[in-house]
């Protein structure tokens, strides 16, 4: 099944070359990437995802532990948390080729009442019936008829599997409605959306239908950070794809995105990504690949 996914990927990717590395497609959340060369060190805070990687291989940290990925291997990250990420083996010959979606938490919800009510033998290995319920979704993404009709079924398929997997217990704790996880996840929705502007501890805890304290606690056990640093590490990681991406001036950047002071700036940017911004503006000339969670 994963050569079948494999060369369906590589099929998909052949036909759609012209956008570069990384490309999105039809379904939200759903991309590939495809590099030819290794890449440095990549940081992001990645939502809830599935990463299938198909050639090539990829070194990724999270909670001060590295984890390598070859060809084959899945990862799954049931919570939003920084990663560092880096493609460590990648050629003309030999590409890197993943694929990565991020996770519908709804879905999951009502997927887990389902199973709830009817419950029954889970598989012994989910991994062959989930690549293929893969393939037949990149299958059908130059076929937006038939994507249109059959794309709801297979994502709804895809998080079956899961759910039945060996990270079902963390994907449930994910999407329980009262539980502490769909909560946080409520307040880091409204950070992704508004981390450019002001926002105090008291409103994200609301929206989380918590108290200060419990929210500080629950967020950061979710996170790995305060509200505060997952918010300034948004903001910078913007900044660093602007940054990198066009001629745009620093001090613009960084209003941007949200600060009031350039030197503040600066020496954040220093303090997480080693180099200053006009440092690492040049040691990128060249353009790297753009900051992607696969």
């Amino acid at each position: 099944m994963y050569r079948s996914l494999l060369d369906t990927a590589r099929h998909y990717c052949q036909r759609h070359a012209k956008r570069g590395p990384l490309i999105t497609t039809p379904v939200p959340g759903l991309i590939l990437l495809r590099r030819t060369t290794p890449a440095a060190v990549d940081h992001a805070i990645v939502q809830p995802l599935l990463c299938v990687v198909l050639e090539g291989s990829k070194e990724v940290k999270i909670d001060q532990r590295t984890a390598r990925y070859d060809a084959g291997d899945i990862m799954l990250v049931a919570r939003n948390t920084p990663t560092l990420t880096r493609i460590a083996k990648a050629s003309a010959a030999e590409p890197y080729l993943s694929i990565a979606l991020d996770l519908n938490v709804g879905l999951l919800g009502e997927l887990i009442e389902l199973h709830d009510s009817a419950p029954g033998d889970s598989p012994q290995d989910t991994r062959p019936p989930l690549l293929d319920a893969l393939r037949r979704l990149i299958t059908l993404l130059d076929q937006p008829a038939s994507l249109a009709a059959l794309q709801a079924g297979l994502l709804r398929e895809i998080h079956h599997w899961l759910l039945l997997g060996a990270e079902g217990p963390s994907l449930r704790e994910l999407a329980q409605t009262d539980g502490h996880a769909l909560r946080i996840a409520r307040a880091v929705r409204l950070l992704r959306n508004d981390y450019r502007t002001p926002l105090s501890v008291s409103a994200l805890a609301a929206t989380a239908g918590m108290s200060r304290s419990a929210f500080h606690q629950h967020f950061r056990a979710q996170t790995s950070l305060t509200p505060l640093q997952f918010q300034k590490q948004l903001r910078l990681i913007d900044a660093r794809s602007q940054l990198l991406g066009r001629g745009t001036a620093i001090s613009a950047i960084a209003f941007a995105v949200g600060y009031e002071s350039t030197s503040q700036f600066s020496r954040e940017y220093r303090r997480l990504f080693g180099l200053s911004p006009a440092q690492d503006r040049k040691a990128n000339a060249s353009g790297p690949a753009k900051t992607t969670a696969s």
